[in-house]
């Protein structure tokens, strides 16, 4: 009879202690893999515009299960991706007095238009202010291919220079810049000229080669990293792909 309780007892305490164990992982190294990105799936990349603290990690739910991503500083992310509401949102790990392990959203930005492949912009004016998001639809109907866009992720007005045509961005503005009759071999140059020290400089230059049903997205924004190598203070990211 004694045992016939115990048993039960011993069994259910076991198996709280596993639970309370799985709870405690701490190591994202026991966490598993990040999911490829299936054909139904939404798909994300984040373009960080900032230089990563040290608590800054991050962790994608993907169906049930949390997986901790890689961003960097100032980079694009690999393809990540989105399952469920059309919202793109990124956790923090927190671990309450009792050890237990829970998931926190940390950014969360909406992904509009029927497309299935976005672009998130994360954006943090310093090292203590939380983190804030602009999403773009790449989708073909919102940016179609043969065009180069250009985004101002700066605080200041940029010059810019595509080929022959010149323009002036406005902060946290866009510019669309068409190419057509292109061969795969024909290139270009884009150069983004600010206003630096009482002078107007180049801070980017970049070749692009344009590729008929390609398109270009180039984003400008304060580099810390490039400050701080006493460079010129601001970066300039180019993603070329196909719209789908």
């Amino acid at each position: 009879m004694i045992s016939r309780i115990l048993i039960p007892l011993l069994a259910l305490c076991f198996a709280s202690s596993a639970a309370i164990a799985q709870d405690k992982i701490t190591d994202p190294n026991q966490l598993p893999p990040l999911p490829t990105p299936q054909a139904e799936d939404l798909v994300c990349k984040c373009v960080t515009t900032f230089q990563l603290k040290k608590d800054d990690v991050f962790f994608l739910k993907v169906g049930e299960n949390y997986y901790q991503i890689e961003l960097y500083g100032e980079t694009v992310s690999q393809p990540l991706p989105v399952r469920g509401a059309r919202t793109f949102t990124l956790y923090k790990q927190v671990t309450d007095e009792e050890g237990k392990v829970t998931y926190k959203p940390a950014v969360q930005q909406a992904l509009s238009g029927t497309g299935k492949s976005h672009l998130v912009i994360l954006k943090r004016k310093d090292a203590k202010s939380p983190i804030t998001s602009a999403g773009l639809n790449l989708s073909s109907s919102s940016m179609p291919a043969n065009n180069i866009y250009f985004y101002n992720e700066s605080t200041a007005p940029l010059g810019l220079q595509v080929n022959t045509t010149k323009t002036v961005v406005q902060p946290f503005s866009k510019f669309t810049y068409p190419f057509v009759n292109t061969t795969r071999n024909t290139y270009t140059s884009a150069k983004v000229i600010m206003r630096y020290k009482g002078e107007n400089k180049i801070m980017s230059s970049k070749r692009l080669r344009l590729v008929p049903g390609r398109r270009i997205i180039l984003i400008a924004f304060p580099s810390v990293a490039r400050a701080k190598l006493g460079s010129t203070p601001l970066r300039m990211l180019a993603i070329q792909d196909m719209p789908k």
